[in-house]
């Protein structure tokens, strides 16, 4: 067993169940989560990074657009000089193996937990998640605009102030949870059974 803490009680890593990834637990873990390891001026989490790449993403692909970074509930979010440095001290083939396998491993639980199939090679996913990117470097850290992407990355920019940031994680968390909601209303996943539902049943 690889015991792990959520916000919904302790689960088992090496074998998750569909209430193990639940929204709230996903949402909450995400919420809390920095991205760029807590450098950006202020906390702007993988939860916020989630709904913009949703928001920059067509219709159809918007379910795994919300879940493309939802494996960072269960890994935590490892920035690349954290990843160059763990190549470093042994094999840059063995780390990235161990996190590719890692990573599909949890997406594949994840995409059938929430009836939703993992989309993450996706150009369109690709092309939102790395547009969210280059959003969150000038927004964040003033860098310079790729001209090939001007306009969708300036778009995506001015959704940044829109969605939550700072110190409210709560509001983050439930932004990704009502989104989750929404897109479950719209047929384009399912939400798994929270651990109490998953108990009386």
């Amino acid at each position: 067993m690889i015991p792990l803490h959520t916000a919904t009680g302790i689960i088992d890593l090496a074998a998750l169940r569909p209430e193990d990834m639940n929204a709230v637990a996903i949402g909450d873990a995400l919420a809390k989560l920095n991205r760029f390891a807590g450098r950006t001026p202020h906390p702007w989490s993988v939860a916020a990074h989630s709904l913009l790449v949703t928001a920059i993403s067509p219709i159809d692909l918007q379910g795994w657009a919300l879940l493309h970074d939802a494996h960072k509930a269960f890994l935590g979010d490892l920035i690349l000089p954290a990843v160059e440095f763990l190549s470093a001290s042994g094999s840059r083939v063995a780390v990235d193996h161990a996190m590719a396998n890692a990573r599909h491993r949890l997406e594949r639980a994840i995409g059938a937990a929430w009836e939703c199939a993992p989309r993450s090679h996706s150009l369109e996913i690709r092309r939102a998640d790395w547009i969210a990117y280059q959003a969150e470097l000038a927004f964040h850290f003033g860098e310079p605009i790729d001209p090939g992407e001007r306009e969708a990355i300036l778009r995506a920019c001015d959704l940044i102030p829109e969605l939550p940031q700072g110190a409210n994680w709560i509001a983050a968390r439930e932004a990704w949870i009502e989104r989750a909601d929404q897109l479950h209303t719209m047929g384009l996943l399912r939400l798994p059974p929270s651990p109490k539902a998953a108990t009386a049943a």
